[in-house]
């Protein structure tokens, strides 16, 4: 039985923040995001959107950043398993950047309907 202990809850936090520091350095993408977040996070308050705004805003915000970091799970993951970038290997890296690129579309989206009605 796995025993939960305070060192083993900071180890958690410190492995988390570990992957997410090498992911922002590591991954342009993931930077971009994470200014994009701020900008929309700066807008929101300026904006002083409501709250069921600022719930949707931040929950794609999360979604857009969550996908990221799988997207860098899954290049690190295909890229020690394929010495050589074969046809399968290529396809789950290219399918997993459309999925960010989906969301990131999608949260655009629905952050200008969002900031629509704050603005006009």
């Amino acid at each position: 039985m796995v025993q939960i202990t305070s060192r083993s809850i900071k180890n958690s936090f410190r492995y988390a923040l570990r992957g997410l520091l090498h992911t922002f350095r590591t991954q342009q993408s993931f930077r971009l995001q994470v200014v994009a977040t701020g900008l929309v996070v700066l807008l929101m308050v300026m904006l002083q959107v409501t709250t069921r705004d600022a719930i949707i805003l931040i929950t794609m915000l999360a979604a857009v950043l969550t996908l990221e970091l799988i997207n860098t799970v899954v290049e690190h993951i295909t890229d020690l398993l394929s010495a050589k970038l074969t046809a399968v290997a290529k396809f789950a890296k290219d399918a997993m950047a459309a999925a960010v690129l989906f969301a990131s579309l999608v949260a655009i989206v629905i952050g200008c309907l969002v900031f629509w009605p704050y603005v006009r």
